[in-house]
Parts: C-alpha cells; structure tokens; sequence
C-alpha cells in the first residue's frame, strides 16, 4: 500500500467515525428524552425492576459517552497520523 492510499485510507476513516459520531449523539439525544420520562415515571419507586431499570439507563448514558471518547481518540490519532505522513 503506497504512502497516497494509506492517506485515502485515513481521510475516508475519518469521515466514516464524522458519521458514526453523528449517530451516536443522535442515539444519545434521544437516550437522554426516554431517561428523562423513565426516570419521572419511576420515581419513588423502590421495587427491584425499577432499580434494574435505573442501571440499565445509566449503564446506556455511560456507553454512549465512552463510544463517543472512542471515536475522538481514534480520529485525533488517525488525524495525527496522517500529518505526519505529510
């Protein structure tokens, strides 16, 4: 692979994480309105899946979050890469 492919390679890496980006925070947007209402409704109640409930929401909002630093780990470092490559 020549040095002028491995830099297609990345550009179009990039773009693909632009668009898997865009749709996660889309998938967190709406996560973030369906918390909410869960949330409300669930209030006050102690009954275990209700609690089950609650973690399953905040283990979401946390995957969300975690995929999103991925993504902008992997594009600073494709980035970076890429530079370098000139």
């Amino acid at each position: 692979m020549s040095i002028g492919e491995v830099k297609v390679a990345l550009d179009e890496s990039n773009y693909l994480l632009d668009q898997g980006r865009t749709m996660i925070e889309g998938v967190g947007t709406a996560l973030d309105e369906v918390a909410g209402l869960v949330l409300a409704t669930l209030h006050d109640t102690r009954r275990a899946e209700a609690e089950q409930a609650r973690k399953a929401i905040a283990d979401a909002v946390r995957e969300v979050k975690l995929t999103l630093r991925a993504i902008a780990a992997a594009q600073d470092n494709g980035n970076a890469y890429r530079k370098a490559l000139g």
